[in-house]
């Protein structure tokens, strides 16, 4: 089974949106041959024409048009999904879990927690406190502070 770039996909949407191979090359910042590849390399992997081409005009066949009503939404949720990951980039939000003993939440921890969360009111810190140790990996915790001698090798 062949693998598809989301590119090819892109430009089969862009190519629609723009209504010339040009002008969608010029969109997505590619050469109308890097594009018309991109396109040509979709088509004969799905071995159905997906555009009806002319030096002059460019459509859709019928193919074309039920392919781009599926992929359409798909690829809009994915950039979705990637403009919420990059938006995490620039302002922490969600929700931190620390695993500590008591002494150090209330010494170490609690000044430090304060002033982040005035920081970056977005986030939700959950601290637990355990006179054991755990797998704080499996456990789910971003982060653990304990004393020297109780920490693993």
């Amino acid at each position: 089974m062949a693998r598809h770039s989301l590119i090819e996909l892109e430009a089969v949407l862009a190519i629609v949106r723009c209504g010339s191979f040009r002008a969608a090359a010029l969109e997505l910042g590619m050469s109308t041959t890097a594009i018309s590849s991109a396109v040509a390399k979709l088509e004969r992997e799905l071995a159905v024409r997906l555009f009806n081409r002319t030096t002059r005009s460019v459509s859709l066949t019928y193919a074309g048009r039920i392919f781009v009503a599926q992929i359409k939404p798909a690829l809009e949720n994915i950039q979705k999904a990637m403009n919420t990951a990059r938006s995490q980039q620039e302002t922490p939000s969600g929700t931190l879990r620390i695993n500590t003993f008591a002494t150090a939440a209330r010494e170490i921890m609690a000044p430090l927690v304060l002033n982040y969360l005035q920081r970056y009111p977005q986030v939700h810190i959950d601290i637990v406190t355990e006179g054991r140790l755990v797998d704080v990996v499996a456990a789910g915790f971003d982060l653990a502070v304990r004393s020297a001698d109780l920490v693993p090798s």
